[in-house]
């Protein structure tokens, strides 16, 4: 089987350090966003003094459903000589990240969309209160392709006592041995989650979103 990604590509990927805690596979990599946003060189900035936008001009909880459509965002926007984008909802993608997130990027007006955007504005659902967590904004500076690609991806390397085995997932619930040469008794060819998740609580690992 050929991989489509070389090691030096995995050396980009997002890593988590699992430690001895006890962790869920899907929680765990639902969690991620923070990550996934590093690979594009986000840094975080305030919303109101990037784009130079009053706090009474808003609720403190800002939500991407109503800031869309608000006139004062919008003219701000223009006024800094920027441009949004619609929403794009990580329901939108093939991933097995079950923690839903939804964002807008935000382009130099005389930008394609095609290009890399100047910022994105970013809200990820807290499954325990039932609503979307508070926007946060980010001044992107590097390539948002890999951005997506992290977000649709449903392959992780398993870094373990300095040997790595890759696996894959259609759904989260079945796991594959990419690398199946290093198949043995603890990593096998096919992992149910159940036992794919009993694995990786007993040993002290580290994932990486690929």
């Amino acid at each position: 089987m050929q991989f489509v990604k070389t090691y030096n590509q995995f050396k980009e990927s997002i890593q988590i350090d699992i430690g001895l805690i006890e962790i869920d596979i899907n929680e765990s990599l639902g969690l991620m966003y923070d990550n996934i946003l590093k690979s594009i060189g986000a840094e975080e900035v305030d919303f109101y003094d990037t784009l130079k936008i009053s706090k009474s001009d808003f609720s403190d909880d800002l939500n991407l459903d109503l800031l869309t459509t608000n006139p004062e965002f919008i003219r701000n926007l223009s006024k800094n000589g920027l441009k949004k984008s619609t929403i794009t909802n990580s329901d939108d993608f093939e991933t097995f990240l079950n923690k839903p997130c939804r964002f807008i990027l935000i382009h130099k007006v005389e930008q394609s969309e095609l290009e890399n955007p100047d910022y994105i504005l970013f809200q990820s659902w807290n499954d325990s209160l039932s609503k979307w967590e508070s926007l946060r904004m980010y001044k992107v500076t590097g390539d948002i392709k890999k951005f997506y690609d992290k977000l649709s991806s449903k392959v992780i390397e398993i870094e373990d006592e300095g040997d790595n085995f890759i696996y894959s997932t259609t759904n989260g619930n079945e796991w594959t041995l990419q690398n199946q040469e290093k198949e043995n008794d603890i990593y096998q060819k096919y992992f149910r989650k159940d036992d794919f998740q009993k694995l990786l609580n007993d040993r002290k690992v580290k994932i990486n979103i690929i």
